[in-house]
């Protein structure tokens, strides 16, 4: 019965409607890639792949239909298509635009056409962008990533070419993907996609990452948001930003005449486009674009160059231009690494609304039905509006017996015992043992890590070794890990063994439950400010030991659960014996004859007086975090968060010290934390977080349990932004066991400054202002004023920051500079 149902329906879909296909050339026989082909007075249509092939699927009812060909750089074409014998096969060759300039007056006399043309653009943009600015779609994707000439080693790291995908010479595609989808959209950014097929070439249930999230780069707006707001041609700041010329006029096929315009930039280092803008005559609307845009306009030094080009098709009926098709290709390349993409957006069947019903829009943006990834071969064909080229075919040949291949028992077996081989030389080098049916991982990392090895004045020299394990997958359901550490200190000759056991139950709340003990050296501050490598540095070359230190004996027991899309809890108990530490050593490679300061934050000369006696205590917290306005993309195995940088993150925490061995060391204690970021255009980046708190009942606790401040004494910076650290404030003078109030914002203006600048818009450096402040009680408050250029370093390798910094407090001022190596936030 099943089977007659399905032959029932493929009759009925086979009646219904009629199937054309065919191919596009030139007047030389080259094959169109990417020609959009329309059904006229409607908004349904495909468009060539990359070989000029084309597949439409119609309704055959009237026994005919009207298709008009469209393509950039091309006249385009309609001719009627007779439905009655099936399929159709067409052979369509267009002719290339020829400039017909003079035959056409355009404009006021005394002004460019191509300026009037624009000017009429820019008055017209506002109406023709709310044309469409609610609508119904289908929606289809298709990505593609190619490697070429893949290294065999990156930064010392071999580069395993495990699946065989790549040829003789290290290249070929590493990710291709599809989706099929029904959209609701509304101007600004509201989208409800619903992603009814899923395909991953390769990975049979493989969910692809192709969705209609970030796909509206739409240039009726006066900045478009490529990874940076670019300025669009028909911005209201279009001639402060472009030089335009008329370069010819197309003539559609019973319709009106398309004016093609080049558009350059005044400047390049800008954030602008170079290409072509197509205007229709009268309506003033966009026909098409073809833009490319470099990089460093994106504030994307990887990317090389990204090409963008849109088509836009014409509904008589409402005299709408919708957007039919979009191409994205990019090239990039980095640490010898090249590789290239090209995405595929088709939108099609549009029906727009006056009013979308109540409830169309969720924070949920994009949801996957649940047998998205299990259609088969026959559904693809059939929905497919965008035939795939010959190299797509070949790689889901390919990767599909690749994966016939490796899903064998015996396949997996020889690469688990493989990886899994051990040697003596591992135990320095390190070492795997992998079981991949049941998704098994055990590593060492060996001694031979440089960056596990380090530095300070309590243990000197000192050394880890690091084993853990995972089971399960990382990306889906649950997931548990584990990991151990051992630290062993030769000026202090001690070993200490700290532990981990974290656990995932699912990927939907995002349920974890985590316990962790052992003997371990902390930080004073909890958030360790002074990271290990540059205390080592400086210690060892400066003689400077900024770095405070206890031991504890702990074990702590965490929770934490998505309660809501926005809201996440957590939770923890604790139990930790503390017990202050000395100096065990004077080394250094300079300024032998100088001694190191104590290991007591407020006692700088006291080596002998600890900065608190050995105490144990009890400790819970209760904490959320609230992501106001988070978004989520909800797939059968998962719900994944989707960045929302329009509205702030609020955090609160509330902790509380018990069953201490003295009373003095218990204590309450409330923090609140907001973060939030504001991008103004093309004008940059403000980023702003505040901290607040109040202890209660603290008038005697431990040091280790006082608020710190993330400071900086070093004149090194490791992060990329200093929006949780101050630059010249000393590490503990303001540390506190009362209320507290901090600030910082800084404003990073993207280029918009210096890109204005001759010369000095070749640096590609970025002005960055900045401001901190703190205040605690019994001190004046404490401010930061600084001036940075960021982006510095040459080519694709810009991790350098440098920051001017004045700070004032009680009437005083001091001035520093600090040098950021942003790059040592990665080896950290």
């Amino acid at each position: 019965m099943r089977y007659l149902t399905v032959i029932i329906l493929f009759v009925f879909h086979a009646v219904g409607f009629a199937q054309i296909r065919g191919m596009v050339t030139d007047t030389a026989g080259v094959a169109l890639a990417y020609v959009t082909v329309q059904v006229q007075q409607s908004t349904i249509g495909t468009s060539t792949n990359g070989a000029g092939q084309f597949e439409l699927k119609v309704q055959s009812q009237e026994g005919s239909c009207h298709l008009t060909f469209q393509s950039l750089g091309y006249r385009s074409k309609t001719m009627t298509v007779d439905l009655s014998r099936q399929p159709v096969d067409l052979k369509i060759v267009l002719h290339a635009e020829q400039r017909m300039i003079d035959e056409v007056v355009v404009g006021v006399k005394g002004i460019d056409p191509a300026v009037y043309i624009i000017q009429q653009a820019i008055r017209n943009r506002k109406a023709n962008g709310e044309r469409n600015d609610k609508y119904r779609a289908d929606f289809y994707s298709r990505g593609i990533f190619r490697v070429k000439e893949l290294p065999k080693r990156i930064l010392g790291q071999k580069i395993e070419d495990e699946d065989g995908i790549l040829d003789t010479s290290r290249s070929g595609v590493i990710y291709l993907s599809e989706t099929v989808s029904e959209i609701a959209f509304q101007k600004p950014n509201s989208i409800r996609e619903k992603i009814v097929a899923s395909k991953v070439s390769g990975d049979d249930k493989g969910f692809s990452f192709n969705t209609a999230q970030g796909t509206n780069f739409d240039f009726y707006t006066n900045t478009v948001d490529l990874g940076a707001p670019i300025i669009s041609p028909i911005s209201d700041r279009a001639f402060s930003y472009y030089r335009f010329k008329r370069e010819s006029k197309i003539s559609l096929d019973d319709g009106p005449l398309v004016h093609k315009l080049s558009v350059t930039p005044i400047r390049k280092k800008e954030p602008t486009v170079t290409g072509y803008i197509y205007i229709v005559d009268q309506t003033w609307a966009i026909y098409a674009v073809d833009f490319k845009i470099n990089g460093y306009s994106m504030n994307q030094p990887i990317i090389d160059t990204l090409s963008l080009r849109q088509q836009y098709i014409h509904n008589s009926q409402d005299n709408r231009w919708s957007k039919s098709l979009q191409t994205i290709d990019f090239q990039a390349s980095i640490l010898g690494f090249h590789f290239n993409g090209r995405y595929i957006h088709n939108f099609s069947n549009y029906a727009y609304v006056r009013d979308f019903e109540k409830g169309v829009f969720s924070n949920v943006v994009a949801t996957m039905v649940k047998d998205a990834n299990t259609k088969d071969e026959a559904y693809w064909k059939a929905i497919r509006p965008i035939p795939l080229t010959l190299e797509e075919r070949q790689d889901y040949i390919r990767k599909d017996s690749i994966q016939t291949l490796r899903s064998s028992p015996s396949y997996i077996d020889s690469l688990d015992r493989k990886y899994s081989k051990f040697s003596f030389l591992d135990v320095i080098t390190g070492y795997q043992y992998r079981h991949t049916p049941s998704n098994f991982l055990f590593e060492y990392k060996g001694l031979s890590n440089i960056f596990s090895t380090s530095f300070n004045t309590v243990q000197g020299w000192n050394f880890n070794a690091m084993m853990s394990a995972k089971l399960g997958r990382s990306d889906r359901g649950r997931y548990s890990t584990g990991k151990i550490n051992f630290n062993y200190g030769l000026a202090d000759r001690r070993l200490r063994v700290e532990g981990l056991l974290t656990h995932r139950f699912d990927t939907h709340d995002y349920r974890v439950v985590s316990v962790e003990g052992g003997r371990k050296i902390s930080q004073f501050n909890i958030e360790e400010p002074i990271s290990k490598l540059v205390n080592m540095g400086a210690s060892l070359f400066f003689k400077e030991n900024f770095m405070k230190v206890y031991q504890q004996d702990f074990v702590k027991l965490s929770y934490a659960q998505q309660v809501t899309t926005a809201v996440r809890i957590m939770a923890s108990v604790a139990y930790s014996d503390r017990i202050a530490l000395e100096n065990q050593t004077n080394f250094s490679f300079f300024n032998k004859e100088k001694n190191y300061t104590a290991n007591n934050p407020l006692q700088p000369e006291g080596h002998d007086t600890p900065i608190f006696d050995r105490h144990h205590l009890f400790k819970y917290a209760l904490g959320t975090q609230i992501k106001f306005g988070q978004q989520v993309f909800e797939r059968p195995d998962a719900r994944i968060a989707v960045p929302n940088d329009r509205y702030p993150i609020v955090s609160m925490q509330w902790e509380q010290a018990f069953g201490a061995s003295a009373s003095k060391y218990k204590y309450q204690a409330l923090h609140i934390r907001a973060d939030q970021d504001v991008v103004f255009g093309n004008k940059g980046q403000l980023g702003a977080v505040v901290k607040a708190g109040k202890f209660f009942n603290a008038e005697q606790i431990s040091f280790a349990d006082f608020r710190h401040f993330n400071g900086n004494q070093t004149h090194v910076g490791t992060t990329t932004r200093y929006l949780n650290h101050f630059l010249l404030l000393p590490y503990y003078t303001n540390s506190t066991n009362d209320a507290y109030l901090e600030m910082h914002a800084e404003h990073n203006f993207k280029g918009y400054l210096l890109n204005k600048v001759p010369l000095l818009n070749q640096l590609q450096w970025n002005i960055v202002l900045g401001y901190h402040h703190l205040t605690v009680p019994d001190r004046q408050p404490y401010h930061e004023f600084t001036f940075g250029l960021d982006n510095i370093g040459w080519g694709k390798f810009r991790m350098l920051r440098l920051d001017y910094v004045r700070s004032l407090q009680s009437g005083r001022s001091k001035e520093g500079v600090v040098i950021g190596l942003k790059f040592l936030g990665i080896l950290n």
